[in-house]
């Protein structure tokens, strides 16, 4: 069996500030410092706000061929063994692997740099003014696998008939032509063989004594494949998700889609969310009585996704992007790397069940050509790589947008009541419900009215402790998000909504835009950064269990 080990703990560190990665001299680190992986620099006292590269270090005791996994790191970086450059870090959020000759068994050096600085070019990954802060460090875990001569390299398991629980099982293998791989569930009844051909294995195959995954009953199954000398197994569920005459089904029923948008930050921790955190946040959704989660705006960590898969939280996934430019949009290097990472997180999050969606690009230039065909583009990729879920973007540009044919679902952002709010005007809260009222007649038109509607973003900024009744107020942020949740859900139109936000994140902090980001934060979180609840967010629940109440369930 292939040997694993987590390299999770506290490692070698410096810190070179206002120097990209690819600047820092490797003969002038000394390593004065420790950090502890999973971390972001730039959220450790004396480094906050900090602009520069962190290098991390550590020693592993291993030899032969191995595959290093890196969950999520930021913003770029580059990843050497012994001296040696064996892989680049250039895809924030996404998961990377590298598989290389590490050398005799013995002691062996890993050195992960990483920074967080970017720029403005067109063929930027991560560009200024992106509204959450560009963390730089190793968000999420590390391992290491020492690997047999052949082994197994990754698993899919596609839910294809809840009546009888057919899947669809795709592998892939390493060292390997032809022979054949052992299945079985759960705990090991139903065993078969299946061939593989040119290192991969693709069959159907009966889940035995199968339940259905669902929100009420979130139950999971085990798919372990095995060769001699190796294992892979994985979890999944049982449910499938379609889009027909305007409705979102899950496993054939209509879904009424509720919940929040949620950014993985927290002030001490930055982008690397420790997974207690992130299961209290999605614990609070949960009992609020939501049942969606927008991960907002990159692919979001493994344990957040296994923890919905258990909670049945329902997820759209999406890959980094955030008001891309038309320019960004039409340059080459952009649209590959927009490709190349979207591509790795449908892979790495295919398998999990509380994934309905997939999205991208968020808030981009989808009124130009140049975003039309990016759009495009990204929608072959998903639907080659997973043809089993629905794809949407949500857009920012509504009625002008000329990309909403290409997707299955139509998910607008809109901020009425705020970004339209002028000093001049006395009450801007009556819009909500006659912006709402307008965009579901845009989504009725014959050319859209056979695609799901749903809100992708609404909301208002509010600062703690501030009870004015004005903008910026609880009590308007509150009022705001209730006129909205409630307007969604009279009108039959949408299928649900994602409130922006669900906790205050960190963003950028540039003094000219402090008046919409005071302190640095996006503020419209329902709950400040530490998790302390605003007005709106008790308001929310006691409208959602009204309407529960109303509805009979």
């Amino acid at each position: 069996m292939k040997s694993e080990m987590c390299l999770d703990g506290l490692w070698d560190f410096e810190f070179f500030e206002h120097e990209k990665w690819n600047a820092v001299n490797p003969e002038a680190i000394r390593y004065p410092e420790k950090i502890m992986v999973p971390g972001c620099f730039d959220a450790m006292p004396g480094f906050e706000n900090k602009k520069g590269t962190g290098v991390f270090r550590r020693f592993i005791s291993c030899g032969g061929n191995i595959k290093l996994d890196f969950e999520a790191t930021g913003i770029n970086g580059t990843v050497l063994w012994d001296g040696e450059t064996v892989g680049v870090l250039d895809m924030p959020y996404t998961p990377f692997s590298f598989t290389f000759f590490a050398g005799e068994k013995g002691l062996h050096e890993l050195i992960v740099m990483t920074d967080n600085i970017i720029t403005a070019a067109d063929d930027s990954i991560f560009s200024p003014f992106y509204d959450f802060h560009p963390f730089g460090g190793i968000y999420h875990s590390v391992k290491l696998r020492e690997l047999p001569e052949r082994y197994i390299d990754h698993v899919e398991v596609i839910p294809q008939d809840l009546k009888t629980g057919k899947v669809l099982v795709k592998a892939e293998l390493k060292g390997m032509d032809t022979e054949s791989v052992e299945v079985c569930f759960d705990t090991g009844s139903g065993t078969e063989k299946f061939p593989v051909e040119q290192g991969k294995c693709e069959f159907y195959c009966n889940v035995p004594d199968f339940k259905i995954w669902s929100p009420e009953n979130p139950e999971l199954h085990t798919l372990t494949l095995s060769i001699p000398g190796d294992s892979y197994s994985v979890e999944f569920g049982l449910r499938t998700i379609e889009c027909k005459d305007g409705k979102i089904l899950l496993n054939g029923e209509p879904l009424r889609l509720v919940g929040w948008n949620r950014h993985e930050s927290y002030p001490a921790f930055g982008a690397a969310v420790p997974e207690l955190l992130t299961y209290t946040d999605l614990q609070m959704i949960k009992r609020q009585g939501c049942n969606f989660v927008r991960g907002s705006h990159y692919k979001q960590s493994d344990a957040m996704l296994r923890i919905c898969d258990r909670l049945g939280l329902l997820v759209w996934e999406e890959s980094l992007g955030w008001g891309n430019r038309a320019e960004q949009l039409a340059n080459p290097a952009f649209r590959d790397f927009q490709k190349r990472q979207t591509l790795a997180m449908v892979r790495s999050s295919i398998n999990h069940p509380c994934v309905i969606m997939w999205g991208f690009l968020n808030e981009c230039a989808s009124d130009t050509e140049a975003g039309r065909e990016c759009i495009a583009e990204l929608c072959k990729v998903v639907k080659e790589a997973d043809p089993s879920r629905p794809v949407t973007f949500a857009s920012c540009r509504m009625e002008k947008d000329i990309a909403l044919d290409l997707v299955d679902i139509i998910a607008f952002n809109t901020y009425p009541g705020w970004y339209d709010y002028s000093e001049e005007e006395t009450e801007g809260l009556p819009r909500v419900a006659v912006k709402l009222k307008e965009l579901a007649e845009f989504a009725s038109r014959e050319e859209y009215r056979s695609k799901p509607f749903i809100i992708g973003e609404i909301g208002a900024a509010a600062i703690i402790g501030d009870h004015s009744g004005g903008p910026w107020s609880e009590e308007y942020q509150a009022d705001l998000l209730e006129i909205a949740v409630r307007s969604v859900f009279s009108n039959p139109r949408y299928s649900g909504l994602t409130m922006w936000l669900f906790a205050n994140a960190k963003t950028y902090n540039h003094t000219w835009g402090s008046v919409l980001r005071p302190r640095g934060y996006n503020n419209k979180g329902a709950v400040d950064e530490f998790r302390r609840p605003k007005l709106s967010w008790t308001r929310i629940t006691e409208v959602l269990r009204e309407l529960r109440e109303s509805s009979g369930k």
